[in-house]
């Protein structure tokens, strides 16, 4: 039993013994960072915690703290450890979970690892038009390049579509040579997020072929790494299985053809880990209008195409930008080109950025 003291209310003079006194604590705090900025400035994020005796708090400036009462979450912390897992997310950033270990007979509170919160991708979209008369220029080529003031030792690589897989910090990159053999067309719609393609014809594929889908003038084109073949004679029409799915949705009709892509010139390395849906490469290397391929002869080995090109009506698309604060993008059509210094705005999902050559 407590000891007895007493306090006044409203004039009443009341006799109080405390019942029991609990300590409420912060158990694990921490801190996260963007991962393009490496800044914690505005950012809050919240703490998705599925233990009914743990509390989360957390600042503006990156700061979070997992509270509770030590005895009542962690009752056997004088014999064994207790693994606490959460996600942290915020506004424009891929949820991020986090693994901590109290130790035994652990010190309150205990830090959590660092943590850099990625930023979610945008889209960057523009017209390409002609700066004398205003019309739209089709074919036109959009590459990102290099800071024409300074020399970067991380070269950005903007890519037509987007990464299927992740791909690790140090992963070779390389320039491609693409040669064409020849396979047919779609005859049903290939789903984005779908790895099925019905071709008009499958002679020569098999496990490990490298198929091309093209559609108008270029604009959209992706590459696939053949898993194997669906039912039915591998000379008659049916369908094919990549190993993952498609970034975009291509219609009946679409041209589809095996190639082969011989490696040519230096090999260069992957300057930061990719992510899936990513749509810029950081690299060792700069790559521009050509094909590369990521981690070839790996597992996670990805063919894409560097740089988007304009339809028709001038309209380009880069989906997947993120990584990079500012990215330099140049626009050219035959000796006419133009270069914009562009930086991304994170909190729009849709950039504009138009030129006239």
């Amino acid at each position: 039993m407590m000891t007895p003291y007493e306090i006044s209310a409203n004039g009443v003079v009341y006799t109080v013994v405390n019942d029991v006194i609990t300590t409420y604590w912060a158990l694990i705090t921490g801190s996260v960072v963007d991962d393009v900025y490496r800044s914690s400035a505005s950012l809050r994020v919240t703490i998705d915690i599925d233990r009914a005796d743990l509390q989360s708090k957390s600042t503006l400036d990156g700061a979070y703290a997992i509270t509770g009462i030590p005895g009542q979450a962690f009752p056997q912390l004088a014999s064994v450890s207790t693994e606490v897992n959460y996600v942290l997310s915020a506004p424009g950033f891929a949820d991020l979970p986090v693994s901590v270990i109290v130790p035994v007979n652990a010190t309150f509170p205990v830090a959590a690892p660092n943590a850099t919160m990625r930023r979610l991708p945008i889209m960057i979209r523009g017209r390409i038009v002609n700066d004398g008369t205003r019309l739209p220029i089709a074919g036109a080529i959009l590459v990102s390049v290099d800071n024409p003031a300074t020399s970067p030792t991380v070269h950005v690589s903007a890519l037509r579509t987007p990464l299927s897989m992740a791909h690790a910090n140090g992963a070779a990159v390389q320039q491609v040579t693409v040669a064409s053999a020849g396979v047919g067309s779609l005859t049903a719609l290939a789903a984005g997020g779908d790895p099925t393609l019905s071709l008009s014809a499958r002679s020569g594929l098999s496990s490990g072929s490298v198929v091309r889908l093209t559609s108008a003038g270029g604009v959209q084109l992706e590459y696939g790494l053949v898993d194997h073949l669906g039912p039915g004679a591998a000379s008659a029409p049916g369908d094919v299985v990549l190993q993952s799915p498609l970034y975009r949705s291509y219609a009946s009709g679409t041209a589809v053809d095996a190639v082969t892509a011989t490696p040519s010139g230096g090999a260069a390395s992957l300057s930061a880990a990719a992510y899936a849906g990513d749509g810029v490469l950081l690299a060792s290397q700069q790559f521009t209008t050509t094909t590369v391929v990521i981690d070839g002869g790996g597992p996670a080995v990805e063919w894409r195409e560097i740089g988007a090109v304009s339809d028709a009506d001038g309209f380009f698309g880069l989906d997947g930008i993120g990584r990079v604060p500012e990215i330099f993008l140049k626009a050219s059509n035959g000796a006419l080109n133009k270069t914009a210094d562009w930086y991304v705005e994170y909190d729009q999902p849709q950039n504009i950025v138009n030129f006239r050559l």
